[in-house]
């Protein structure tokens, strides 16, 4: 599932799809800026089923986890596009997702993370944030998933 700008597609949760629905809207959307992929579980017919969702808007990703039980939530990641030469991309886990604190100016933007291989607190611009008190935390990694992967396609 991809979900870009507010408005622009609907989340359909499993439940609410309709029962010979096969396919949804496609989107594109240049893939300039980082995108998040949110890997969590729903429940469907009464069993959990594993769903993946590509997400461009910070926004989008709050809405989705005020909607998403802390418990069904099995990972975030951050997948950047890299300047080298070719097309090439980072992924990498997030081991923590805040709001930023009431104190903090808007400039820092509306999420800010600590991924997996990296000692700092970052904003969206991937700038270290110095600590705030107040900061709300909304997700926290489980401790299997560790580390960053890079991609390098070559087109042919």
């Amino acid at each position: 599932m991809f979900i870009t700008a507010p408005g622009l597609v609907q989340y359909l949760h499993p439940s609410k799809v309709a029962p010979r629905q096969s396919h949804w809207p496609a989107i594109t959307l240049s893939m300039e800026r980082p995108w998040c992929l949110l890997v969590y579980d729903v429940s469907c017919n009464g069993r959990k089923v594993s769903q993946t969702s590509l997400v461009a808007w910070d926004n989008t990703l709050l809405d989705m986890l005020a909607e998403i039980p802390v418990a069904d939530l099995k990972g975030i990641a951050r997948l950047d596009r890299r300047r080298d030469s070719g097309p090439s991309w980072s992924f990498s886990w997030i081991d923590a997702l805040w709001r930023p604190a009431p104190c903090e100016p808007p400039s820092v933007g509306p999420l800010l993370f600590k991924l997996s291989d990296d000692p700092h607190v970052r904003n969206g611009r991937m700038q270290p944030v110095p600590g705030a008190p107040g900061r709300r935390l909304l997700y926290q990694s489980s401790l299997w998933r560790t580390g960053s992967v890079e991609w390098n396609l070559h087109c042919s």
